[in-house]
């Protein structure tokens, strides 16, 4: 029994295991951050992509492309008031537009949020939000489509990030916060 206790020789074997242990946590925790840091950037390109194709192509609710503020502005040329849109802004999500601003376009919705899902999988129509406000861009009579050039917001909420390492995957997922881009309507379609 001496010789037993007295022999070393399975002693680079547990130490092997325990230092490997550790080893292989960090690595793979090292892994899961890099996947983390990959994904926060794809929901993040993805809303950019997001509010550029809703810049440029028919806006959910059907009325935003044909907005007519020549009486209110009072002759052609002349920028559309503030008051053209209401103060709130329109929002649309996957259950309609807020306002008064023509029939929702489900198709035009989903374009835009099948776009998103070309750069994310894993975003579904009620993780989208595009806001339409009229912040004075536009001039009364044009022509080619609306009078006003609203400000275009889409915003991506509900995502999470779940780890794959098995000790950190015992954690509760990790929500990320919202993201969102904005920019002007220039382009936007008058189908």
């Amino acid at each position: 029994m001496q010789s037993f206790i007295r022999d070393r020789g399975g002693t680079s074997t547990v130490e092997f295991a325990l230092v490997a242990l550790l080893f292989f946590g960090i690595v793979f925790g090292v892994i899961d951050a890099a996947r983390m840091m990959w994904q926060w950037n794809r929901a993040d390109k993805a809303t950019h992509w997001g509010v550029r194709f809703a810049a440029t192509n028919d806006p959910p609710a059907s009325g935003l492309a044909s907005i007519d503020c020549l009486l209110a502005a009072g002759g052609n040329g002349v920028p559309c008031p503030l008051t053209t849109l209401n103060p709130n802004p329109v929002v649309c999500t996957s259950s309609g537009c807020s306002g008064n601003y023509g029939a929702f376009d489900s198709a035009a919705f989903n374009a835009i949020v099948n776009q998103m899902r070309a750069i994310d999988g894993d975003i579904t129509p009620a993780n989208v939000r595009i806001e339409y406000r009229h912040i004075g861009l536009g001039f009364a009579g044009n022509p080619y489509g609306s009078d006003i050039t609203p400000l275009i917001t889409v915003k991506l909420t509900g995502m999470s990030f779940r780890f794959l390492t098995p000790i950190l995957s015992s954690l509760t997922t990790i929500a990320m916060p919202d993201f969102r881009a904005t920019m002007t309507a220039e382009d936007m379609s008058t189908n």
